[in-house]
């Protein structure tokens, strides 16, 4: 019995032993796991996709961020949370040409009503930084008309020589009046409403341009339901996808046609562009086929194109091809010359003439800005025209402040309300 009672114990240590290894094998590997994705680059790493854009994926970092972020949050038996959205984003790097793909979340959590909204964020700060999350930004908002308290969390990730965080969870922090149970950790900080959303008159018409590149930022902008005009790049990878995906959601789908700029070294779009020294014949050619290329599309706009849309014999042409076929031209105006209005007014065919870029920067918070300037520019005349582009960042600031952006009261339309 003696030998079997140490034979046991010794058998227990053993396993006990094998188990010490595993687990410090274990927890080795998941450091060296961590390590590992901690060195992931996103302007210096990735794989090029077939437009030769460095692609970096942090879909496994974001998704443990979440975890890590319920796990916080399920501490509060006293709250309730509720998953919105989610799911993966692609985005672009700012200072580089590579992008990301990120999975991301819209979360609304519900405290009590005598808890403090700016409390709870600070409160989710705190834990969610001392686990290794990083806080992005936080400030008073509003969620269903009530007010609230809107905070990002995110990952940090090196880039290049620096670092760049990148947004996993977005949360709306609220009052549920069915909450009774109260917080004693949550820390009584004084609530700011939102500030007050200026309204504005006036009709304005957003043109989306380069789509056909790819379709992630079309599906987040189409996903607004704000009555956007997409304007597509013919011969792309993605063209007559997008196409279909415009047309599947009842919007108007246009053709972005390449032309001429004034420095021929800057034309993106090679043997595809319209040139002002082609003939005639070879100009109709190519209109012709970049509209057959996109079937149902029903209107233009240019693509560049400051040397040709300044040249007459150019645009009478064009006008030409789409007074027979009863379509219109938007004059994107990437030139102060250009004369495109007057030849399409002088040939019979709708137009209508860009008034603004929203994204010359790919900063959300810039375009979030440059749409207020072309609301005023709407007030101050009944209406304008603005363009921007099927990016990440453009489409992320859509997405972000869709429903601010409708509270103003401006009327969005498509650039077919707006013809003359």
């Amino acid at each position: 019995m003696a030998k079997k009672t140490r034979s046991g114990k010794s058998s227990s240590t053993i396993i006990m032993a094998v188990i010490g290894v595993l687990a410090f094998l274990a927890i080795s590997c998941g450091l060296f796991y961590a390590s590992d994705k901690s060195k992931k680059d996103v302007i210096d790493g990735g794989e090029k996709n077939k437009q030769g854009v460095k692609v970096v994926s942090l879909a496994d970092e974001s998704i443990e961020a979440q975890r890590i972020l319920d796990n916080i949050l399920l501490t509060k038996n006293n709250w309730q949370l509720v998953e919105k959205k989610h799911g993966e984003e692609e985005l672009a790097v700012e200072g580089s040409k590579s992008k990301v793909k990120i999975h991301h979340r819209d979360l609304a959590v519900g405290v009590p009503s005598e808890t403090s909204l700016n409390g709870a964020g600070e409160w989710l700060k705190e834990k969610a930084v001392a686990k290794g999350l990083v806080f992005i930004n936080g400030r008073a908002d509003k969620y269903r008309g009530y007010n609230a308290y809107r905070m990002e969390v995110g990952i940090k990730t090196k880039a290049g020589d620096g670092t760049r965080n990148f947004t996993t969870d977005t949360l709306w922090f609220f009052h549920n009046l069915n909450l009774v149970k109260q917080d004693k950790d949550v820390k009584k900080i004084p609530d700011k409403p939102a500030k007050e959303i200026r309204k504005y008159k006036g009709r304005l018409a957003i043109i989306i341009d380069d789509c056909g590149t790819d379709t992630a930022a079309l599906r987040t902008l189409l996903n607004t339901g704000l009555p956007f005009s997409y304007a597509i790049i013919p011969y792309k990878e993605y063209s007559s996808d997008c196409l279909e995906m415009i047309k599947t959601k009842g919007k108007v789908p246009m053709l972005h046609l390449p032309m001429e700029p004034m420095d021929r070294a800057q034309m993106s779009e090679g043997k595809n562009s319209l040139l002002v020294s082609m003939s005639n014949d070879q100009k109709s050619a190519l209109i012709k086929k970049a509209l057959d290329s996109l079937p149902g599309v029903v209107g233009v706009n240019n693509h560049q194109g400051s040397k040709a849309t300044a040249d007459k014999a150019t645009m009478e042409l064009v006008m030409k091809e789409l007074k027979a076929k009863k379509m219109f031209f938007v004059d994107s105006r990437t030139t102060s010359t250009s004369v495109a209005k007057e030849v399409a007014k002088a040939n019979g065919v709708f137009t209508a003439r860009n008034d603004i870029f929203l994204d010359n920067s790919t900063d959300v918070e810039a375009i979030r800005m440059q749409i207020y300037k072309a609301m005023e520019m709407a007030e101050k005349h009944g209406d304008a025209v603005a363009i921007c582009h099927a990016r990440p960042n453009t489409a992320r600031c859509w997405k972000q402040y869709r429903d601010e952006f409708v509270e103003t009261g401006i009327n969005f339309v498509p650039i077919t309300d707006l013809l003359y």
